[in-house]
């Protein structure tokens, strides 16, 4: 993804549907929503449902659902662009961090890797 010329706006524009679509696909437990818009160049690497349910397994009741909260940083690369955000969690007083990677592939803006910290 070719940041150089975009406003942090027109970044957000672009990435900030996709982040809550997988967020909000997380919260429903939805796999395939969960990961329309990854990336995926190597079936290989594929994030595998298994690792997806284990991950709900252990987390969700401890955490709840996912709210994208405050914009903290973008930081932009030559070819793809990471940006941070707080994240509300359901269960949890204090907001964890979300953190999204976005690239373009094929024309289309995508994901790259995602992950929160609480």
């Amino acid at each position: 993804m070719k940041s150089e010329g975009l406003s942090d706006k027109e970044i957000l524009d672009l990435v900030q549907p996709l982040a809550e679509h997988t967020e909000s696909s997380w919260n429903d437990k939805d796999y395939s929503g969960f990961i329309q818009y990854f990336i995926d160049e190597d079936p290989s690497e594929h994030f595998p449902e298994e690792e997806f349910n284990r991950q709900i397994e252990e987390n969700y009741n401890t955490y709840g659902k996912h709210t994208i909260a405050d914009l903290l940083a973008i930081h932009r690369n030559p070819d793809h662009v990471i940006v941070l955000w707080k994240v509300k969690l359901e269960h949890r007083k204090e907001p964890g961090l979300l953190m999204y990677g976005f690239r373009e592939c094929e024309g289309k803006v995508l994901i790259e890797g995602c992950s929160y910290h609480a």
